[in-house]
């Protein structure tokens, strides 16, 4: 049996215009603004239609890449409608920031200030200002990664705390890794989209954080979930290891040390792919399991939209900076496995997890923590990193 073969760049963004266009069906709220993004398998929704920031700013991220890609005027509306949902009614006229969950209305549902959701908002927001060209988006998104600095940073020890009440007292101030990463890429596209010196400085302040507390003992893979002074939370984690995370890290680093010209983060970025094709790898099924010991055992052997995500977007940046064969081979399988079996050909978009015999455990399409983020941004970057004149070097 042949090997699969790698779409092109045109089967690329047809896919994820096909596949953005099952959200823009179903998922715009034209009533109240902003996005409904419980969606069951069909697109019918389901829920109270609560609003999440993740999601509102993962969607308009995910529009600002069909913009880019098309150019048409019903995806700069999308993008437009999904920006002024976060910024009239999510950004908190009071205390700065951004509200953690609103009503479908609008209405403050949880005023806490999540770093995790903040570092989408400003990297949706940079991304709409560069898709529209619209300076007034990318100071807003300049100006919330300095209040991110200024607010959720902890300047004695380094990294960003989880959150804050609404009026900025301290409510969790663990540290996670994944909080870590989705702030490389906000200030990855505040320093390429707004020629922000300060985000290129905070960039490389945030990666030198990621390789200085968040590697385990054993210099192989990065860990989950700290304490505040970066001593692992063995409490919460069990002391398991993230593929998925760790397969972001290792694409994460080598961007950004394309972006700021540094071979800095290369050998850790390398250690950390390296423990995921070795220890994360399901020969079988062709794609990458979720959960791992530091040692390599397998934890959990579901296979996750998202993990499939991160890995397409390394594996496709290392083949085009290294041209080695095994990077080639292990993308085009994954590939073939998110376009056959992750796919929905009926009804558009993803399922999320697969059991043992790729088949879903559950077909509803958006939820709190779903929507069309992940594979938009990782087909964004193959085709890129396969197609364009230089690997992609923002993240």
């Amino acid at each position: 049996m042949s090997e699969p073969r790698l779409p092109s760049a045109q089967e690329i963004q047809a896919h994820v215009l096909r596949n953005l266009q099952f959200w823009a069906e179903h998922a715009v709220d034209r009533e109240y603004g902003g996005f409904w993004t419980h969606l069951n398998r069909d697109g019918s929704r389901y829920g109270d239609g609560q609003k999440f920031l993740v999601m509102q700013a993962r969607m308009t991220y995910a529009f600002a890449i069909a913009c880019l890609w098309s150019g048409d005027s019903a995806w700069k509306e999308l993008v437009e409608h999904g920006a002024r949902f976060l910024q009239e009614r999510m950004h908190d006229p009071k205390c700065g920031g951004w509200f953690w969950t609103v009503s479908r209305e609008g209405e403050i549902t949880n005023g806490s200030k999540m770093a995790y959701g903040h570092a989408f908002a400003v990297y949706a927001l940079a991304y709409a200002g560069y898709a529209l060209r619209s300076d007034t988006l990318l100071h807003d998104a300049e100006e919330g990664l300095h209040w991110m600095l200024e607010h959720l940073w902890d300047t004695d020890r380094g990294g960003y705390v989880q959150s804050l009440t609404r009026c900025l007292f301290p409510l969790d101030d663990t540290k996670r890794l994944d909080t870590q990463l989705h702030a490389l890429e906000a200030a990855s596209a505040v320093a390429a989209f707004c020629g922000s010196p300060f985000a290129r400085e905070h960039l490389y302040e945030l990666a030198q954080a990621v390789v200085t507390h968040t590697l385990h003992p054993n210099g192989r893979c990065a860990r989950e979930w700290f304490l505040n002074d970066w001593s692992e939370n063995i409490d919460a984690t069990g002391g398991n290891v993230s593929i998925g995370h760790n397969l972001e890290a290792a694409w994460f680093l080598r961007v950004v040390g394309l972006q700021l010209h540094t071979e800095q983060f290369n050998h850790i970025a390398d250690t950390l792919l390296r423990f995921c094709l070795q220890y994360g790898w399901d020969h079988g099924r062709k794609a990458f399991i979720q959960t791992a010991t530091p040692g390599g055992k397998l934890v959990d052997r579901h296979i996750i939209y998202w993990t499939q995500g991160e890995a397409l977007g390394a594996l496709s940046l290392w083949w085009r900076l290294t041209a080695e064969a095994e990077y080639r081979e292990r993308l085009a399988q994954v590939c073939h496995t998110v376009l056959t079996f992750f796919h929905d050909a009926d009804y558009g978009d993803y399922f999320e997890t697969l059991d043992e015999n790729c088949q879903p455990t559950h077909t509803y399409k958006g939820s709190a923590w779903k929507a069309a983020y992940h594979l938009t941004q990782a087909w964004w970057h193959v085709a890129g990193n396969l197609y364009e004149h230089e690997a992609r070097d923002v993240l």
